[in-house]
């Protein structure tokens, strides 16, 4: 094919030049630029998905070819759009033309387009390595010091909300609690919880003023991001969900428009009721009878402050469970307490249907009520809704295993243990399905884990007396008796008073046939005022005790 003659390709650049094409392009390439530099902030700051960036590179490119057909065909003279004069230059003309501008703006659009494609995929990058991190509780620096109950209320919620981030392994509440009070030390923390970064802040409040501090760090040490804010007490949750989504994009995750949504967590923006919720927070963590009737009062009373605040609605049907799941109420009680929880759970999904806790709340109830298809459904919603929630796994596989599906029940479990490596609790249950579908070697391995998950907690937190009677009774069940001795007498010596306690390390005796010493414990149990007949009744740790005439004498003192 012959080629163009060099006078030919001469006048095609006079041509363009004379309909200014490349003085268009150009203006139009800085236009686009700055409508870039523009559409990112407002994006994050209306929580736009990321998709929609995308969409406005796509029709700024084929703008390209467009603005050159139209640069060509047109021209503006003293104000006005005119047609502009014919081509001198033979050839320009129907198909031939069309190409060329068509090539022209395509060139042009190439170097945008290639930046764009170039600067996501950097941000993809760092995102193949699941991105992980703890919430550490907050450092009280109130001139007081008596805000502990909102510093681990604002790391608890922080938490919540990234576990429904998808991509995101967040560390459990009781494993990144573990450092609380003590030395940070962003390296050594890392590297024990098994996390690349760490997010640590504090907490200052003056009368009605809160002023939060909050900065992530890598595992090296490196800060990745840091800010402070200074408001109203009343504006809390609205500072916990502007930290959880600057932690979101410093780790340049991609997130979907549903869990950038379920970053806002409906709150409250009555300090009274925001404080009592956290306060009943507080009781509930702390276990036992008394203090989950206390948490209770505080939820009843974090209601009647903001009747359309979801959390306390969660945690009142929370507490109820704990209750009648433990039997620590008698029969009389346990219908009111059952729909109570029933209403409770139910209204913090009406107030809040992405609240992924008031979904298991509701799927506890649920599955007391013999409602098992409705609350394996709540339990997949949860798990959905925030798919690194560790009590949602937790309480699914303790269904799981009621209903008989073993497998499915193995699998939450472990699901459980990957979010959170030191949760000895589901490691020790997860022995049981793995028992019943006779894989005995992977239910030693689960006990093995336990043990070994509640050894790294005590290194920690040496006096966590539920972590040494749990592995204690791990120990006794791994056929070492004495150590699991050791470790039940060393949790009864720190809370010799403590039912839980009491009552664990009984019946951790009776399975190992030192009927005598669990009798001794079963009686102190007793004798706190704590425990219902019904529950000793039906134990199966306890049936070794059972034709006793001492446990007899124990089980009469006991109400109904």
């Amino acid at each position: 094919m012959a080629q163009p003659k060099q006078g030919g390709v001469n006048s095609w650049f006079a041509e363009l030049k004379r309909r200014r094409v490349f003085r268009t392009l150009v203006g139009y390439g800085i236009a686009s630029f700055a409508v870039l530099q523009i559409i990112e902030p407002i994006m994050h700051g209306l929580h736009w998905p990321d998709a929609v960036l995308s969409y406005v590179v796509v029709a700024l490119a084929l703008g390209f070819p467009l603005v050159v057909t139209l640069a060509w065909i047109f021209d503006v003279k003293a104000g006005r759009i005119e047609r502009t004069a014919p081509a001198a230059a033979a050839g320009l003309r129907g198909i031939r033309l069309a190409l060329l501008l068509a090539g022209i703006g395509v060139l042009a659009a190439a170097p945008g387009v290639g930046w764009y494609l170039w600067k996501t995929q950097r941000e993809v990058t760092p995102s193949v390595e699941p991105a992980s991190i703890a919430v550490l509780p907050f450092a009280d620096l109130s001139p007081a010091k008596d805000q502990d109950w909102m510093c681990d209320g604002i790391a608890e919620e922080i938490i919540d909300a990234l576990c429904g981030i998808t991509g995101l392994r967040v560390a459990a509440r009781s494993s990144s609690f573990q450092f609380k009070g003590k030395p940070s030390d962003a390296r050594a923390i890392t590297r024990a919880l098994g996390v690349s970064t760490l997010l640590e802040g504090s907490v200052r409040k003056a009368e009605d003023r809160l002023r939060v501090s909050a900065r992530l760090v890598s595992s090296d040490g490196y800060e990745l991001w840091s800010n402070r804010f200074d408001r109203g007490i009343e504006d809390a949750f609205a500072i916990q969900e502007e930290i959880a989504r600057a932690v979101v994009e410093a780790l340049r995750l991609r997130v979907s428009a549903p869990e950038a949504g379920r970053l806002n967590r409906a709150g409250t923006t009555n300090p009274q009721a925001y404080e009592v919720y956290l306060r009943g927070r507080r009781y509930f963590r702390a276990l036992g009878r008394e203090n989950i009737e206390l948490a209770r009062q505080m939820f009843k009373r974090a209601i009647a402050l903001d009747p359309t605040f979801a959390q306390p609605h969660t945690g009142l049907a929370d507490a109820d469970i704990m209750l009648l799941q433990w039997q620590l109420v008698s029969k009389d009680a346990q219908p009111g307490l059952r729909a109570e929880a029933l209403a409770a759970s139910e209204e913090a999904l009406r107030l809040d249907p992405n609240v992924a806790e008031a979904h298991v709340s509701r799927a506890n109830v649920l599955s007391l009520l013999g409602r098992n298809d409705e609350a394996d459904q709540s339990f997949r919603r949860a798990t959905a809704l925030s798919p690194g929630l560790r009590d949602a796994w937790y309480y699914y596989g303790r269904f799981l295993f009621s209903v008989q599906r073993y497998a499915d029940s193995a699998r939450a479990y472990e699901e459980s243990a990957n979010r959170n490596p030191d949760d000895y609790d589901a490691l020790l249950l997860l022995y049981m399905p793995y028992e019943r579908m006779g894989e005995r070697a992977k239910a030693r391995a689960a006990r093995r884990r336990a043990l070994e998950a509640a050894e790294r907690v005590l290194r920690n937190s040496p006096d966590d007396v539920r972590a040494l009677y749990m592995s204690g009774r791990a120990l006794i069940t791994l056929g070492e008796q004495q150590k699991g001795f050791d470790r039940l007498e060393q949790a009864l010596e720190l809370k010799p008073h403590d039912y839980a306690a009491l009552y664990q390390a009984a019946c951790s005796f009776a399975i190992a046939g030192n009927s005598e010493r669990a009798l001794d414990t079963l009686d102190r149990a007793v004798g706190t005022g704590q425990g219902f007949r019904a529950w000793f009744e039906h134990d199966p740790d306890l049936d070794s005790l059972r034709s006793l005439p001492r446990f007899k004498e124990i089980l009469a003192r006991l109400p109904p």
